[in-house]
């Protein structure tokens, strides 16, 4: 799949006889921002941290301590952590967290029921991929990853590895399978959540975490 795909499926729902606005037909060209040759890392964060999220930069070799740092500084004791299908948070790490964060006096809990999500006081979980032109973070469903892990408990805690960050949308489209192996859910969480009333009244966290960390693991694993 590619946008050009995506955004013309669109274009063909709905009803009525309204006039559509056809698409460029080279639509990447018209859309793309970012070079994939500059500082991927640089540019992520920047976008980042330019939309409310709070972006902590570290190495493999100390991801763990990083993490455990930005609970306490938060006094945060009831987490829950979710490994994610591909990327940096394996299996295997997220084990490897959870151990550390009990080590470190905290509550860990794997289990993503939303009884467990309400009452954690924040969540931890990997990414599918991260979009550097907007600072966005794509957290996608799957049979061990819960869709409520990255949208109901006040802190969410999102685990990048540095080669998952892409230039922008387009590169994730590319990257996103078709028929029926598509996500069921895709999140694209830019910032903590927001809204704003009918004036125009930008309220933060109001419906979702209200506070985005975001760690950037410089490793090519």
């Amino acid at each position: 799949m590619n946008l050009q795909d995506f955004l013309s499926s669109l274009t063909k729902r709905g009803g009525g006889d309204r006039e559509r606005t056809p698409l460029p037909d080279d639509l990447e060209s018209a859309v793309r921002q970012v070079d994939g040759n500059v500082d991927l890392i640089g540019v992520f964060a920047a976008s980042a941290e330019a939309a409310g999220a709070r972006v902590r930069r570290t190495s493999g070799a100390d991801w763990l301590t990083a993490i455990a740092g930005i609970l306490g500084d938060l006094d945060a004791t009831r987490i829950c952590t979710q490994a994610a299908e591909v990327g940096f948070l394996s299996r295997a790490r997220s084990a490897e967290l959870s151990e550390h964060l009990r080590d470190s006096g905290m509550t860990v809990s794997t289990d993503t029921g939303d009884d467990e999500l309400f009452s954690a006081d924040a969540s931890i979980t990997g990414v599918s991929a991260a979009i550097a032109e907007t600072g966005t973070v794509v957290c996608e469903s799957g049979p061990n990853a819960a869709r409520g892990a990255s949208l109901i408990p006040p802190v969410h805690v999102a685990v990048v590895g540095a080669a998952q960050i892409i230039p922008d949308l387009c590169d994730y489209f590319e990257q996103l399978p078709g028929g029926p192996e598509l996500p069921a859910n895709v999140n694209l969480i830019t910032g903590p959540s927001k809204t704003a009333d009918i004036e125009g009244t930008l309220v933060t966290g109001v419906h979702g975490p209200g506070k985005l960390f975001i760690v950037v693991v410089a490793t090519a694993s």
